[in-house]
């Protein structure tokens, strides 16, 4: 979410409510000062693991 839903200001000002480590990711609960809350999830990224053989 780049902005409020409600009022327009930039989601980086909202205040961040609490934060939670889940298996899915992070979960971040968000309030901006208009007083809209929402949910954000950043989601883990798992890299390929890839093997250096010995030259």
């Amino acid at each position: 979410m780049g902005h409020c839903s409600t009022c327009g200001r930039a989601a980086t000002r909202a205040a961040t409510e609490s934060t939670h480590l889940t298996s899915e990711g992070i979960v971040r609960y968000r309030r901006c000062s208009c007083g809209t809350r929402w949910v954000e999830l950043a989601e883990f990224v798992v890299a390929q693991r890839t093997e250096l053989k010995p030259v």
